[in-house]
């Protein structure tokens, strides 16, 4: 794998991982700043259009991640976290599906790392 197609095959582990970041950090940092009195407003349209863009970003690294190892697991339970999550955000809210949405995507990361680090190995073995 060359080193260009190995940073982008690393796109959809980070913007996974990143989205998680944006949705609970900025709400961790929110409730900090109230506990030491400073007030801010979120603009939860905004909040949403972010995370949403950003797993649209993490899809297209896990598409790009398949086309290298070939391996349909981590795909499909990242399709399947998007889906969960895009229901949340724009159908009916519920924080338990939130938050197994956002854990199955960083489920779905960590075995999209794995599988390719696993299918780089073996790669290199048979060269």
């Amino acid at each position: 794998m060359s080193e260009s197609g190995n940073k982008l095959s690393r796109v959809g582990s980070a913007t996974s991982l990143l989205a998680v970041t944006a949705c609970y950090g900025t709400l961790a940092a929110v409730a900090l700043l109230s506990a030491v009195g400073v007030s801010i407003e979120i603009d939860e349209g905004f909040m949403v259009k972010m995370i949403s863009g950003l797993l649209f970003f993490a899809l297209a690294g896990m598409v790009y991640s398949y086309s290298l190892h070939r391996h349909p697991g981590p795909l499909s339970l990242s399709i399947a976290s998007a889906a969960l999550l895009s229901w949340v955000f724009f159908g009916s809210y519920s924080k338990p599906l939130e938050l197994t949405g956002f854990a199955a995507l960083v489920f779905a990361s960590v075995w999209d790392f794995r599988v390719k680090k696993r299918a780089c190995a073996c790669h290199k073995k048979n060269y």
